[in-house]
């Protein structure tokens, strides 16, 4: 009895060390982004010289001390952080003491600023030992990340065998074999199988693999409330596959599968690892795009997914065309909410079609 609670309580403790490291690891990476963001201001003020750009350098910098801050919070609870955080302290006043000191001379400067030249080698070379501490310091939580699901799983494991020998004895182990408990544990394998197998085929669409669009709608959620607490933006990318009706009816449903199953297998291979794409229904895909800077980001995206198509494709020994009309809406330039931003991306969508299909539009802007 003494043994099973203190493996439950082991399992407790390995989880919510576990947790601490994820919220650790998204640090590290927001961490990142603050600089970069910083970094982004204070180029963008030396080359336009509008004061704009400041205020997104003072952004960055606001955000960094925060995230630091946090981190060096969690450093108390594991040592491992400490020294790789207390570098990274030193290279991030360094970096930031670079950047207002390429202000300032641009400042001084004046009216001979645009004829200046400045040194980024320096910024660089600090950016890259930031950038490789981060990444030492994720390697590190990521293998301590794996110990805690190892510990974890022993854990669950010894809890469950402890749990079903503890029914066992109270209801009697006269009244089960051995053959009768392995069965049980068997059982409980296999419902727990299949409730993950549930879990992700509710989350999933079934032919191509790719979330649904329940999946959809709880992504969006997430993506919106980061980017409205953290001032970023975001795109949804809604795409229509044109001709694919005519295709489905010629040919048949074996065929239309076929040719979903290929689609999306094309959309992943020209999509960053960051991007979301989802099956809507039917013919229709979604693609969340969050991580960017500029729109032209976006229009040479929707470029490389219509250039996709620019040829025949494939699908069981017959040659098919398609092409793939995109509508594209931003938060929060378009819509400051979900709802409202599917809508004009649905509707950009729609007037891709009646321009001539096979093209993409920025909210009532055709390309």
């Amino acid at each position: 009895m003494l043994w099973l609670f203190t493996a439950m309580y082991q399992l407790v403790y390995y989880s919510e060390q576990k947790d601490l490291v994820d919220r650790q690891r998204y640090d590290i990476v927001a961490l990142g982004k603050a600089i970069t963001n910083a970094e982004s201001g204070q180029r963008g003020y030396l080359l336009t010289g509008h004061t704009l750009f400041l205020d997104t350098l003072e952004r960055g910098r606001s955000e960094t001390s925060t995230v630091m801050a946090k981190l060096d919070a969690q450093a108390q609870s594991l040592t491992l952080l400490r020294p790789g955080l207390q570098r990274i302290r030193q290279l991030v006043h360094q970096k930031f003491d670079i950047l207002d000191q390429n202000i300032q001379v641009q400042l001084h400067a004046g009216e001979f600023s645009p004829h200046l030249s400045l040194s980024k080698d320096k910024g660089r070379e600090v950016m890259k030992l930031i950038d490789d501490e981060l990444l030492d310091l994720d390697r590190k939580l990521a293998h301590l990340r794996e110990n805690f699901e190892h510990e974890i799983r022993k854990r669950m494991l010894a809890s469950v065998v402890g749990g079903v020998l503890l029914g066992v004895v109270i209801i009697g182990v006269l009244l089960f074999s051995y053959r009768s408990t392995t069965l049980l544990l068997e059982q409980v394998l296999e419902t727990q199988a299949v409730a993950k197998q549930a879990s992700h085929q509710a989350d999933h669409d079934l032919l191509t693999g790719l979330p649904n669009r329940r999946s959809v709608g709880v992504h969006l959620d997430n993506t919106y409330q980061l980017a409205r607490h953290t001032s970023k933006q975001f795109a949804i990318l809604f795409m229509d596959l044109d001709g694919f009706k005519l295709i489905n009816d010629k040919y048949g449903h074996e065929v239309g599968d076929a040719l979903l199953i290929e689609v999306a297998n094309r959309f992943k291979k020209v999509l960053r690892q960051s991007d979301f794409l989802a099956r809507q229904g039917g013919d229709e895909f979604i693609l969340v795009v969050s991580n960017y800077l500029y729109r032209q980001e976006l229009t040479q995206l929707a470029q490389r997914l219509i250039q996709l198509f620019s040829e025949p494709v494939m699908v069981l020994g017959l040659p098919l065309e398609i092409g793939v009309s995109i509508g594209i809406a931003e938060y929060p330039h378009h819509a400051k909410q979900v709802k409202q931003l599917l809508h004009v991306a649905d509707k950009a969508m729609y007037d891709s079609k009646k321009s001539g299909k096979n093209r993409y539009s920025f909210g009532s802007e055709t390309r």
